[in-house]
């Protein structure tokens, strides 16, 4: 395997999240039928199976999926999806807790709720002090000329960091020939933000996370809100034939030496890519105001 990725052995998950804190790292992801489990490492090398750290929702009851935890205020705060048992749709939910390894209990008895299935939940924290809450509207009831079409929105989060102020807007749509090789359904999903030198770059995969052809690229804006133009350069993370398939979903985060790095999930069964995939984490570089990471 490619000895610029860490492949960890956390199996059989999707969507890795690693929260550093306290001097540990603590990940999450889609792990588990009805809720989330954690692992914790010291050196993002071995990891410990925590067990489960949010179940038992009030409001979802499958498809528990793409969770990211933020440390604010003193507390701990889960962005999720899941399915809601009032209509089955796919909805983001937010859990809270006093410790990074749980256990998390809704902040409220329902999802946030903007009217159609919304999944992916990210927050960028801004330099400013204002959040923002980016999603993906979800393709399973997005339909745009006639496909089914996943995509991403942003909205005004408040500091309750559940509610939000404003219309969502739409930054992203799959409109180039990367993103539009599976020709039935399509994707622009698992939004993340970084801020650089006054510039936002919104990360994003696209493609059906089974395909060997789900990658990550990025795209880049003066504001919060938009408009982004996507970089010609992409996907910026995208398969290695023989050596990795379908690498998507990430997210970022920086080790206690400061160094920018990335979590991802790749198909533990190249010859057979499905919903069982790995952890893996690759360095993050900027060169020349554009993002590199470091895998190849």
């Amino acid at each position: 395997m490619n000895k610029k990725i860490i492949m960890t052995e956390v199996v059989d998950i999707g969507d890795p999240h690693i929260l550093p804190y306290d001097g540990k790292y603590y990940m999450y992801a889609t792990s588990h039928k009805t809720g989330f489990k954690v692992w914790v490492s010291d050196d993002l090398i071995e990891w410990e199976d925590k067990g489960l750290c949010y179940y038992e929702s009030k409001w979802g009851y499958e498809n528990f999926w793409a969770p990211e935890v933020y440390f604010y205020e003193g507390k701990f705060y889960m962005y999720f999806s899941a399915r809601w048992n009032k209509n089955k749709s796919l909805r983001t939910g937010v859990a809270m807790a006093d410790s990074p390894l749980g256990r998390f209990e809704d902040i409220k008895g329902q999802p946030m709720d903007f009217g159609y299935a919304a999944i992916d939940g990210s927050v960028l924290f801004d330099d400013d002090g204002k959040k923002y809450f980016y999603y993906a509207k979800d393709c399973s009831e997005n339909v745009v000329d006639g496909k089914n079409t996943s995509q991403i929105y942003v909205v005004k989060l408040n500091g309750d960091m559940i509610s939000t102020d404003g219309e969502p807007i739409i930054v992203s749509t799959p409109d180039n020939d990367w993103e539009l090789k599976d020709e039935e359904w399509r994707w622009n999903e698992g939004p993340v933000l970084l801020k650089r030198d006054g510039k936002y770059y919104l990360f994003y995969s696209s493609s059906p996370f089974w395909s060997p052809n789900y990658s990550v690229n990025y795209s880049v804006s003066k504001t919060p809100f938009g408009p982004f133009v996507k970089a010609k350069e992409n996907p910026i993370l995208k398969q290695i034939e023989g050596k990795i398939s379908g690498p998507g979903h990430n997210s970022f985060f920086e080790t206690f030496d400061g160094q920018l790095m990335t979590a991802y999930h790749i198909h533990t069964n190249m010859d057979k890519p499905d919903g069982n995939r790995r952890a893996c984490i690759s360095k993050v570089f900027f060169k020349d105001g554009k993002p590199v990471i470091d895998y190849k």
